[in-house]
């Protein structure tokens, strides 16, 4: 394994792979979501479904962290922290309080049984989140807020330090999966609180897999084979948990758990190794699809609701997609692939609302 040469403090040239892996992984979003009621269903079959679509694609979040650690640690030029939080906090907080108020006023009108109560809302608003995907803005919050603190010990040429970090942080997380799985009992929290969080692990992980460049037997095939067995041993292993209840049920879907970690890796070497070169109108297609995934993070479950017809603005309920169209195998896809688009398509209309662009940075 070589090092790249030490970073200069010029900006960085934008990388292809990287936007063409953010495109690829944000998919993995609404198909995630798309999978809900096969999870819900108690059908053994629908669970299957339900645990290898989910394995498959549950790296998708450490996949987004690592790229942005791969981006935001690769500049070495000297930060102010004031101009930094002016900067980079309004495009996490506006466009959070924004869809969280259309998330709540969705699930009002939906008869989620929330209160039309501004206290209800600034509560729910500071102490969870009004929809599953906002919880992710939390978290960059918190990196965002770090950042400073962060870029100076791993920021550029500083691989050995990065991957100790990562080593300690995950090795903590390994450690814990070992004793859950054959112990029934979590590692230490009092132990585990003094770490970095796996969020900030994923985070430096993307410097580290950004600087290195190690030598991969068989190419890009070996991280894609070893991502597709991760995923199978997932799969198997919450399938077992859900209905032998041999294991602990969520002991394999965990973002900081070892199968989910070598798949983020794997994920991330195969497209940096395969590099591909695009046509340059592909190059910009995938350039300013890339640029819409924090968009379609923040917009999909609205859109999953509108498809489906739980939002009933286009459908009637039971009338649109959903994950058993056509079949459960394919209809996860069909239903999250349209979700995708259709998240795709809004984001690129806000955009180009001036007074509503704030909100879709």
């Amino acid at each position: 394994m070589t090092s790249l040469p030490p970073a200069s403090n010029a900006p960085r040239e934008r990388l292809l792979y990287l936007d063409i892996l953010r495109c690829v992984f944000i998919l993995a979003a609404p198909i995630t979501h798309a999978t809900v009621d096969l999870n819900l269903s108690g059908n053994r079959s629908d669970t299957m479904i339900a645990v290898s679509y989910g394995a498959l694609l549950l790296c998708c979040v450490p996949v987004l962290i690592t790229i942005s650690g791969a981006l935001l640690l690769a500049d070495t030029r000297p930060m102010n922290i004031a101009t930094h939080y002016r900067k980079r906090l309004p495009k996490i907080c506006i466009p959070l309080l924004a869809w969280s108020l259309l998330y709540y006023a969705v699930n009002v009108d939906l008869g989620d049984g929330i209160p039309v109560i501004f206290k209800t809302f600034v509560e729910r608003f500071l102490t969870s989140t009004l929809s599953g995907p906002l919880w992710f803005l939390y978290m960059i919050t918190g990196i965002y807020l770090v950042l400073p603190f962060l870029r100076p010990a791993f920021a550029g040429d500083t691989t050995k330090l990065s991957l100790a970090c990562v080593t300690v942080i995950f090795g903590a997380h390994a450690l814990d999966f070992i004793l859950r799985l054959f112990a029934g009992q979590p590692l230490n929290p009092v132990f585990t609180g003094t770490l970095f969080s796996y969020f900030v692990g994923y985070f430096v992980l993307g410097n580290v897999l950004t600087r290195v460049r190690p030598k991969i037997p068989g190419g890009c095939a070996t991280p894609a084979i070893l991502f597709v067995l991760c995923a199978a041993v997932m799969a198997l292993g919450e399938f077992s948990a859900r209905t032998t209840h041999t294991i602990p049920t969520a002991l394999f879907f965990t973002f900081q758990g070892p199968p989910v970690l070598c798949m983020t890796i794997c994920a991330f070497l195969f497209f940096k190794n395969w590099n591909p070169s695009l046509p340059h109108k592909w190059a910009r297609f995938v350039q300013n699809l890339s640029s819409l995934t924090y968009g379609i993070f923040l917009s999909h479950m609205l859109v999953l609701k509108l498809l489906s017809g739980e939002l009933p603005l286009f459908f009637r309920r039971g009338h649109g997609l959903d994950c058993y169209t056509i079949s459960p195998l394919i209809g996860p896809l069909l239903y999250g692939v349209a979700g995708f688009i259709g998240s795709a398509l809004l984001a690129a209309a806000i955009r180009r609302i001036p007074v509503l662009r704030v909100i879709v940075p």
